[in-house]
């Protein structure tokens, strides 16, 4: 496995983990979630995200059986918005224009993560 994946998986089992607490603690995932925001979705750059989305498309490659249709789509779609605009912007996903709105594209994807290594782990 190499470094870039080992991060990734790291990264993604982190997210996991924090999202995992706060369903515990509060039953449900809210999208103006500060800690979600603030830790993660302000913080993930085009690196961090490409290492993430491509990850979890090789783990599609090799288990799809891990994936529901919506989140392959969503990884997918976050993966080609990346590569769109990955020499223009350093943090692609978090752009919040009104012609150019990704947030939600980020959004999905970080839920896709949870639920993926949530269903990995079973």
């Amino acid at each position: 496995m190499s470094n870039t994946v080992e991060l990734s998986v790291d990264i993604m089992c982190h997210v996991t983990k924090t999202l995992n607490e706060i369903v515990t603690r509060d039953g449900d995932i809210n999208i103006n979630n500060k800690t979600i925001w603030n830790r993660y979705l302000h913080q993930m750059d085009n690196v961090v995200w490409r290492g993430v989305l491509e990850t979890l498309e090789q783990l599609y490659q090799q288990e799809p059986s891990l994936f529901e249709i919506h989140q392959a789509v969503a990884v997918r779609n976050a993966l080609e918005t990346l590569n769109e605009y990955y020499d223009y912007y350093d943090n692609v996903l978090h752009i919040n224009k009104p012609q150019m709105k990704h947030r939600g594209i980020a959004w999905r994807a970080l839920m896709t993560v949870r639920e993926v290594v949530n269903t990995a782990n079973k």
